[in-house]
Formats: C-alpha cells, sequence, structure tokens
C-alpha cells in the first residue's frame, strides 16, 4: 500500500511538472526536449548517532568507531525545462545508505566485522540550473523522499583458534517508514546530434529525519558525498 502511494505520488508530480512545461513559452530548439535517462550512484554514506532523549536513552559504546560504508543505488528519472536555463529533475531509484565497523584484536589474533545497510525506494527532485548546449553544465538542489524497505547487516568474525565464521541480519521492524534528505548537486553531460548522451554528477545528501523508529533509543541520520553517473535519451 505505502508503495503504491508512494509511486502515484511520483506519477502525479511528473504530470505536474509536464503542465508547468506546456503552459509555458514553447522552446522550438531540440536540445530542450524532455530527456529520460537511467543512472547508477556511488556513494560513501556515514552517519550522524545520538541517544534518544524523546524515549529510553542508549549508550553509544563501540558504535562510536563505526565509519563510512561505500554503497550503490540506481534509478530512471525524466527531465524538462521550465525555462531555457532552468531544468526539474524527478525520478525513482533503488537507495542504500550505511556504515560499517572493524574491530581487530593482534594480540588474540580475533577480529570482528559489519556492514549495515539501510534499503529504501526514493524519489529524488530536483530544480537545476544549466549552461551550454551539447556540453552543459548545471547545478542545483533538491529534496529525497525515502520509503523504507528493510535493513541487512553482514556480519564475519575470527576467533583465537582460527574459525571463521560470517551471519546475515535481517529486519524491517523499529525504523521510520518514510524519511526525507536534502541534496545539492552538480553535473557535466555531453548530448550527440541524435540526442542520445551521458553524464557525471557529484553530489551530496543529508537525511533530516531519525532513520529508526520512535522507540529506537537512537537518533540515527545518514549523510554522504557520492557520483551519480549514465545515459541519457531526448524524448
Amino acid at each position: 500500500m505505502k508503495l503504491t502511494i508512494f509511486l502515484a505520488l511520483f506519477i502525479k508530480v511528473s504530470l505536474l511538472f509536464g503542465q508547468i512545461e506546456v503552459i509555458s513559452k514553447p522552446i522550438k530548439d531540440s536540445l530542450y526536449r524532455n530527456v529520460a535517462y537511467g543512472f547508477l550512484n556511488v556513494t560513501n554514506v556515514n552517519r550522524t548517532l545520538s541517544p534518544n532523549e524523546n524515549f529510553i536513552p542508549g549508550i553509544i559504546g563501540d558504535r562510536a568507531n563505526e565509519t563510512a560504508l561505500r554503497t550503490y543505488s540506481f534509478g530512471l528519472g525524466l527531465k524538462g525545462h521550465l525555462t531555457k536555463r532552468i531544468i526539474w529533475d524527478g525520478g525513482i531509484s533503488y537507495l542504500q545508505n550505511g556504515e560499517q565497523y572493524e574491530y581487530i584484536a593482534f594480540s588474540m589474533d580475533t577480529s570482528f566485522s559489519y556492514q549495515t545497510y539501510y534499503k529504501y525506494i526514493a524519489m529524488p527532485l530536483k530544480l537545476n540550473f544549466i549552461v551550454g548546449n551539447f556540453v552543459q553544465f548545471y547545478g542545483g538542489i533538491g529534496i529525497l523522499p525515502q520509503l523504507f524497505l528493510s535493513y541487512r547487516q553482514n556480519q564475519q568474525w575470527e576467533t583465537t583458534l582460527g574459525s571463521k565464521g560470517t551471519e546475515i541480519i535481517k529486519s524491517k521492524n523499529d525504523y521510520n517508514s518514510f524519511v526525507t534528505s536534502v541534496l545539492v548537486n552538480l553535473g557535466l553531460s555531453i548530448t550527440t546530434s541524435k540526442g542520445v548522451g551521458v553524464f557525471i554528477s557529484p553530489e551530496y545528501r543529508y537525511q533530516l529525519q531519525n532513520g529508526y523508529g520512535k522507540l529506537s533509543s537512537y537518533r540515527h541520520k545518514s549523510f554522504g558525498l557520492g557520483v551519480s553517473f549514465g545515459i541519457s535519451k531526448e524524448l
């Protein structure tokens, strides 16, 4: 049900931007047609973590030593012109946040590590200012609504006796079902005379709400610096 509502909202927003474009002054140049694209995103994601003072505050402990984790996301999008230099950009994507931890006791020949992933369906909505024609530079801001899908933690360890083990922990409980992030992006795109293009876009995103549930002992907000790259086609 939540996913259906989420997709309906995406379609409604896309139609709204399309209506705005029709009402605005037509742009005849083929460079300013609507563009569909697909992308892959690579981001080093970290988090802020603090006790939840609204419930039972937890002790951060060893989690203070968690570090950034490289995550991969992908999606589809559509963009068009509001004016000659301002474009709207909307899409839908599979997005991951996360963090990781590693402990090694050299004196005892033991180790323990994990990589934690928070998985979402996201709907990035951006406004960008562009400069150029076939080669374009752009930059802008946006908002990133995210519908929570699942939690996954991959654990690995080794004992003093040399035995090794792994475990995968999955969960969908005790997490905020809907959060939003803000993002800032820059980009470079190159389009051929046939309307096929490639692009690369560095971006920074920061989560606004606690990703954990109201009864969690912690407040958790993800942030990350990454880059998206992909291919595009004028419609």
